[in-house]
């Protein structure tokens, strides 16, 4: 049967290794067509204190038996054993810039990404230079994309190859063996965006909203894709209600704000969800893996309303919609 159901469908799993706990969403997609993912599993198992600290894997045993015992709780046979699993890297731990292609090719290049490799030694030395650390220290990845007035530019992303090294020793002593390791707002941002794919109006903007320890990430979103993004705490803002309303400006009207992530570290901030309704105008949503929630699995309510779970789903969309 597990045979017959990855023919049909493909699935994976999105693990989110916080300073508190390992959360894993497991998701699935027919094949060819065009239907939303169906959560097939929630899983959150706690940390002890400091096994996590920033981002650094610091007791990498008890980690790798909190990943042992998620995945336990899975069916023990079926398609649900067979997954594609990504895990993210933190984001006080990424650097990421975006460099026009002229700046580092005179050659001309499509979307997507460098296969005859001439543009490698160019996006290493730039990442090499916006993180201070030597490449071979440096983990990076970059894509070439072509914006809406025409130029070209390349996305780049570098992190210390110390937090990839981590993460896929810590998988391995859970005998699980990653496929992608993605960055957690980029991860965030995806669940974020799916979710309001589903929900609203393809025409309407909204701002993506998504709190973690070190602070929030915030972007706009229309029709085409980010429109413009920023993060809080920052030298220039007084509060995160100011770094919102700069974010959003005075251009076209904003028509939902949509909340993930440890959305109690906001309130700690004196930031509630009226108060954002009352300063921009517009819903506020937090995010869910609830409507989501309609695979042949029964999962928790109580995950299922968490809005912690979205760098864990935006990490298993990655492996199902790319």
């Amino acid at each position: 049967m597990g045979t017959v159901l990855t023919v049909n469908r493909r699935f994976a799993a999105g693990i989110d290794v916080s300073e508190r706990a390992v959360r894993l969403a497991v998701v699935s997609k027919r094949m060819h067509a065009h239907r939303p993912v169906c959560v097939e599993r929630l899983e959150e198992v706690l940390l002890p204190k400091g096994a996590v600290v920033c981002g650094d894997f610091i007791d990498r045993a008890a980690i790798s038996a909190a990943l042992r015992e998620a995945f336990s709780r899975l069916p023990a046979r079926g398609a649900l054993r067979s997954l594609r699993c990504a895990m993210a890297v933190p984001a006080s731990a990424t650097l990421t810039t975006r460099v026009p292609l002229e700046k580092l090719s005179s050659e001309r290049q499509k979307p997507g990404r460098d296969p005859r490799g001439l543009l490698e030694p160019a996006v290493l030395a730039e990442a090499e230079r916006i993180a201070g650390i030597e490449r071979g220290a440096l983990s990076v990845d970059w894509s070439i994309h072509e914006r809406n007035d025409g130029t070209t530019e390349v996305s780049i992303a570098a992190t210390g190859r110390q937090y990839v090294e981590s993460r896929v020793e810590a998988a391995a002593g859970a005998d699980i063996v990653l496929s992608a390791i993605d960055g957690e707002p980029v991860a965030a941002l995806r669940a974020l965006c799916y979710s309001a794919a589903i929900e609203i109006n393809r025409d309407e903007r909204f701002v993506a909203c998504w709190i973690e320890s070190s602070g929030l990430h915030a972007w706009i979103v229309g029709e085409d894709g980010v429109e413009n993004e920023l993060r809080y705490p920052s030298p220039e803002y007084s509060s995160a209600i100011e770094a919102l309303t700069d974010l959003i400006g005075k251009g076209p009207c904003v028509h939902w704000i949509y909340i993930a992530g440890d959305i109690e570290l906001l309130h700690r901030a004196g930031v509630s969800a009226q108060m954002l309704t009352i300063a921009f105008g517009c819903p506020v949503m937090p995010f869910e893996c609830a409507p989501f929630c309609n695979g042949a699995q029964r999962v928790d309510e109580r995950l299922a309303h968490s809005p912690l779970f979205a760098v864990a789903l935006g990490l298993a969309l990655r492996e199902v919609t790319s």
